[in-house]
C-alpha cells in the first residue's frame, strides 16, 4: 500500500473508525426488534450495550497490562481487532443465538474495540505536535459517527436486524483491510510499563483527581444519552410537522449524535487551543446538563424549539470528551500518565455501563419524560471539580493524546 504523510494517515484512521466503530451500537439501533423477537424486558435490553461499555473498559485493562501496543504493530493489532469486531457482530446472525450468547458477544465486541479506538489514537498522534488538538477531535468525532452510523442505516430497506448486523460486521472488516495501511509517525512516546502507583496518584493528586471526577460525570450522561435518545425523541415528534422527519428515531438519532456530535467535536477542538481544556470541558460539560434538565418540557414545545435543544445537546454532550484525559496527561508525571490514562477509561466505560442500565429502569417508574434529569447528575458533579482544576501547564498542542493507554503499558 502506498506509504502517505500525517494527512494521509489521519484520513486513513479517520476512515477505520468510522467503519469499525458501527457495530458499538449496532445491536442498540435494532433494540425493538430483539426485545420483541427476544422477549426481554428493557432491563435486559440495556445490557447489549452496557456490557460494550464493560468489554470495552476490560479490553483496554487488558490491553495495556500485556503492552499489546508496544509488541504488535498498530498496523495488525487495529486490523486484527477490527476483524474480530467484524466477526462477533455477525456471530448472533449467522449462528441465530438468542439474548444470553449474543449478551456474551457484545462483551467481547467491546474487548476487540479497545485494540482498534486507542491505537488509532496513538497512530494519529505519533504524527501530530503542533496540531495534536485538532486531530485527537477529528478522530473523536469518527467516534461519534459510527456510533451514530446504525441509526442513520434504519431508513434503509434492509429485511431485518439480521441484515443491519450483517452490514456493520461488513463494514469492520473492511476497517480492518484498511487499517493495514496505518504505520506510526515521528513522535512516538517512549513505551514504559505500568506502574501500581500511578492509580493511587490518579487518585491522591488533586489535580488529576477533579480532572478524573468531571470525566466520569462526562461518561455518566454520554452513552445512556446516545442509547436510549430514540426513547426521548419518539416523544417529542408532531404527526404531519414539517420537522418531524428530524425526530424520528433514526434521523432524530444520526443528526443529535453523529451530525451535531462532529461540530461539537472539532468546535471544542478549536475553542481548547485558545481558551484552555479545563474551561471548554466545564463550558460543554454545564450547557449539556441544561439540555438534561430541559428534556421534561420537549415534548410539549414547539418542534423548532426541540429541535435546538437537542443538537445543542449533540454538540455539547461529545465535544469535551478528549479534554479529560489531556489534562490528566498535563499532570500526571511522564512515567505514570499511560496507567492513570488506563484507569481513567475503565472508571469511565465501567460508569457508563451503569448509567444505561439504571436509566430503563427509571423511565419504568416516572416515564421517559422525566428519566433523562438523572442524566444530569453526571453535570452536577463534573462541573464543580472542573471549576477547581488548575491551568494546566506548557502549550496545549504539546498534550499527550487522550485514549493512549498503551502507549506506557
Amino acid at each position: 500500500m502506498r506509504r502517505t504523510g500525517a494527512g494521509g494517515q489521519l484520513a486513513l484512521v479517520t476512515a477505520v473508525q468510522i467503519l469499525a466503530i458501527s457495530c458499538w451500537f449496532s445491536v442498540s439501533a435494532v433494540i425493538g426488534d430483539l426485545r420483541a423477537e427476544w422477549h426481554i424486558d428493557a432491563g435486559q435490553a440495556s445490557w447489549l450495550t452496557g456490557a460494550v461499555q464493560l468489554g470495552f473498559a476490560a479490553g483496554a485493562v487488558a490491553s495495556a497490562l500485556a503492552r499489546l501496543t508496544d509488541r504488535v504493530a498498530p498496523r495488525l493489532l487495529i486490523a486484527a481487532s477490527a476483524l474480530l469486531t467484524a466477526l462477533t457482530t455477525v456471530a448472533p446472525v449467522v449462528l441465530d443465538l438468542g439474548y444470553g450468547p449474543t449478551l456474551a458477544l457484545r462483551a467481547a465486541t467491546g474487548v476487540a474495540l479497545a485494540g482498534v479506538y486507542p491505537p488509532g489514537m496513538r497512530v494519529v498522534t505519533s504524527w501530530y505536535r503542533a496540531r495534536r488538538g485538532t486531530a485527537v477531535a477529528t478522530v473523536v468525532a469518527a467516534l461519534t459517527l459510527g456510533t451514530a452510523s446504525p441509526r442513520l442505516a434504519l431508513d434503509l430497506p434492509l429485511p431485518g436486524w439480521r441484515a443491519l448486523l450483517s452490514c456493520a460486521a461488513g463494514a469492520a472488516a473492511l476497517a480492518g483491510l484498511l487499517a493495514l495501511g496505518c504505520r506510526l509517525g515521528p513522535y512516538v512516546p517512549p513505551a514504559r510499563p505500568p506502574r501500581r502507583d500511578a492509580v493511587w496518584a490518579l487518585l491522591r493528586d488533586r489535580r488529576q483527581r477533579l480532572a478524573t471526577l468531571g470525566y466520569l460525570g462526562h461518561m455518566w450522561e454520554l452513552y445512556a444519552m446516545w442509547t436510549w435518545l430514540p426513547s426521548l425523541t419518539a416523544r417529542c415528534a408532531r404527526n404531519g410537522s414539517p420537522l418531524d422527519v428530524l425526530l424520528t428515531p433514526s434521523r432524530g438519532a444520526f443528526l443529535v449524535i453523529g451530525a451535531s456530535g462532529v461540530v461539537g467535536c472539532l468546535a471544542a477542538g478549536w475553542a481548547a487551543d485558545r481558551w484552555g481544556r479545563a474551561r471548554v470541558a466545564m463550558a460543554c460539560l454545564a450547557c449539556s446538563g441544561l439540555c438534561c434538565l430541559l428534556t421534561p418540557l420537549l415534548p410539549d414545545a414547539p418542534e423548532p424549539v426541540v429541535v435546538a435543544v437537542l443538537v445543542l445537546w449533540g454538540v455539547t454532550i461529545i465535544g469535551d470528551s478528549p479534554m479529560y484525559s489531556a489534562l490528566v496527561g498535563d499532570f500526571a508525571s511522564a512515567r505514570t500518565v499511560g496507567t492513570a490514562l488506563t484507569t481513567q477509561m475503565a472508571l469511565g466505560y465501567a460508569v457508563s455501563a451503569a448509567s444505561i442500565w439504571v436509566l430503563p429502569l427509571v423511565s419504568g417508574v416516572v416515564g421517559w419524560r422525566w428519566a433523562f434529569l438523572l442524566l444530569g447528575v453526571g453535570p452536577l458533579v463534573g462541573v464543580p471539580a472542573l471549576y477547581r482544576v488548575p491551568a494546566a501547564p506548557g502549550p496545549v498542542a504539546a498534550v499527550p493524546a487522550p485514549a493512549r493507554p498503551g502507549d506506557d503499558a
